[in-house]
């Protein structure tokens, strides 16, 4: 590990732990071993920090989505969300959601939003977008293709999408683990399509 990684690191474990106006570059400086002024040859401040953990973050989301052939945006394939095969369904859709419990990057940097938003109004608004704007844009949208293909009745995409991810939304801030989750996620997931999916025609 580069020492530019070790401070991102230690930064984002820091902030996970203690929220992100509680932690001082000295602080960061002396969990990775290093003088304060190293520090600055590698970040100019605590906010490029932080925006470089939140960047990361992204990347590694959608390199785990990408590298499992799971959607990642409205841009991608959504293909292996379409399927009325219900097996393979089941298992596109829990392990998107795996990941939120599984990653421990991802877990830590949940901590350090969810701890941080009541102390930064940027990560309020980045907390806001990749926990409830994005995922509901991205069902809207997801749900909308399946109402226009018969998948689904008709109805509100952007309901339906509020629907779907509230109780998921719950479940992935709710339960520790995703042994916890997975039962809860699958039986969500079957009563949403027991009561959304369209006949399939004769």
């Amino acid at each position: 590990m580069t020492t530019r990684e070790k401070i991102l690191d230690a930064s984002l474990r820091l902030f996970a732990e203690r929220g992100f106006d509680s932690v001082s570059l000295r602080q960061i400086a002396v969990a990775v071993g290093i003088r304060e002024s190293s520090l600055y040859n590698h970040f100019k401040n605590k906010q490029e920090l932080f925006d470089t953990i939140v960047e990361t973050c992204f990347q590694r989301a959608e390199a785990y989505f990408h590298s499992r052939s799971l959607p990642f945006s409205q841009s991608d394939d959504l293909s292996v969300l379409t399927s009325r095969d219900p097996s393979a369904l089941y298992a596109s859709v829990l392990a998107i959601f795996e990941y939120f419990f599984t990653d421990e990057y991802n877990v830590l940097f949940r901590k350090l939003l969810t701890l941080s938003q009541f102390q930064s109004g940027r990560a309020r608004t980045i907390y806001r977008w990749l926990y409830v704007d994005y995922p509901l844009a991205f069902q809207t949208h997801l749900f909308e293709k399946l109402i226009q293909t018969g998948e689904l009745k008709p109805s509100s995409p952007g309901d339906l999408a509020t629907e779907f991810y509230g109780a998921v939304f719950l479940f992935i801030h709710a339960c520790d683990s995703f042994e916890e989750a997975r039962p809860r996620i699958l039986a969500h997931l079957r009563n949403f399509l027991q009561n959304h999916q369209s006949e399939v025609p004769s």
